[in-house]
């Protein structure tokens, strides 16, 4: 088993190496995944309609469907910037996918020093966020409730953890990942919950910002409309990306909750945080059954426990 996992690993590095890097474009480049899995001496295995794909070589595990850009990595779902191409049985991964998505995750990936970090409870004072007549909740008050539990969790793991607002306040979006910078922190979490047309909308979502050049996650039936500056949160790609599947894997652990991926969209409160940053959709206020659960007591704090889980996981690294 060890021999045949360092023979992925093998794979996965000399496949990162093997295309030449250019910038996301109107058009990319495919790799047919049958090649991918050959070169890292993995199972394929295809589903009897064809249209969905394994690639398989024992602990490490990716999962793809024809024309979807959602991918399974290691159990949790990621979304990729180029929907899979191909036909059935003969699927087709974007080069850029397998290189800034698919193999980061399944790399290995250094210890990371959590010394101190910036939890932002998502709106505050005259900007009350999402709102529910059903619980009678404001999104405001619940993003400070979960903020003050994680941060009560952090500081028993010995990490010290700060706060952008520690009462009902309104602050600015561009003030709060100055907090971070300020302070040096390793890590900026900013803490929020959904809203939705449908009440049958639910499960928690984690974001990073996309690449310079990629389409947020929500415009990716055209990749073209990515944005091409360069934001300071840039600097964090790889991190970013290596938090979010390890918070989100924790969350989608969570009983209740439905896994709705790791995804990417320019939302301001990240772009300028000078370290790691992710902003986390801890459910739907407005779900029938999920707008109950948030509202009690006990979950809340089981939401605090799997972010503080996915952060320390990610401080731990992988080998």
């Amino acid at each position: 088993m060890v021999w045949r996992r360092q023979k992925f690993l093998q794979g996965l590095i000399c496949l990162a190496f093997a295309f030449p890097q250019t910038p996301l474009a109107a058009e990319t480049s495919y790799v047919d995944i049958g090649q991918l899995a050959a070169r890292c001496e993995a199972k394929l295995k295809y589903s009897d309609e064809g249209d969905c794909a394994k690639i398989d070589a024992g602990k490490f595990e990716i999962q793809c469907r024809l024309n979807s850009a959602l991918y399974k990595i290691g159990g949790t779902n990621v979304y990729g910037q180029w929907p899979v191409a191909g036909q059935r049985g003969s699927l087709r991964i974007a080069r850029e996918d397998w290189e800034r998505v698919i193999v980061p995750l399944l790399s290995p990936f250094p210890a990371q020093q959590l010394r101190r970090i910036c939890i932002d409870p998502g709106h505050g004072g005259k900007d009350c966020g999402a709102r529910t007549q059903r619980t009678n909740l404001e999104e405001k008050q619940l993003t400070l409730d979960v903020a003050k539990r994680l941060q009560k969790l952090l500081q028993k793991r010995g990490i010290d953890a700060i706060l952008t607002r520690t009462s009902d306040c309104y602050i600015p979006l561009e003030n709060r990942p100055a907090v971070a910078n300020r302070s040096k922190c390793d890590m900026f979490v900013c803490i929020h919950f959904n809203a939705a047309d449908s009440p049958n909308a639910e499960g928690m979502e984690t974001y990073i910002v996309p690449h310079q050049g990629a389409a947020s996650t929500a415009r990716l039936q055209s990749p073209s409309t990515g944005d091409k500056k360069f934001c300071i949160n840039n600097r964090h790609n790889e991190r970013n990306l290596c938090l979010a599947h390890c918070i989100q894997r924790e969350l989608s652990s969570l009983k209740s909750s439905k896994d709705r991926g790791v995804k990417r969209g320019r939302f301001t409160v990240l772009e300028n945080a000078n370290c790691p940053a992710v902003l986390v959709e801890c459910g739907f206020m407005t779900g029938l059954q999920e707008s109950r659960r948030i509202g009690n007591w006990d979950h809340r704090q089981a939401i605090a426990a799997a972010l503080c889980d996915g952060i320390c996981s990610y401080g731990a690294g992988r080998k």
